[in-house]
């Protein structure tokens, strides 16, 4: 969205063993995901997030760690700084 200013979170996913496919496709159904894939690590899943503020944010955020599969998540905030 050029010329408005959006705030951006990564999510990083462990997913039960076989379910990262799963969790990829449920995921990619929820508003604010704007791309979730399966990668290779100690993660199975990254869905990168994108809402207008912190607070509309919170509700994608939490909902990526609901779906069957997911075990744990962890969510990596993007970050300003001030000049």
């Amino acid at each position: 969205m050029k010329g408005t200013l959006m705030v951006s979170a990564c999510v990083l996913i462990r997913s039960g063993h076989g379910k990262s496919e799963e969790v990829v496709a449920k995921v990619r159904q929820f508003e604010g995901v704007r791309n979730a894939f399966a990668v290779l690590g100690r993660y199975d899943v990254v869905v990168d997030l994108e809402a207008p503020d912190p607070t509309a944010l919170g509700n994608p955020a939490f909902k990526v760690g609901e779906p069957g599969g997911v075990v744990f998540t962890e969510t990596l905030v993007e970050i300003q700084r001030g000049r």
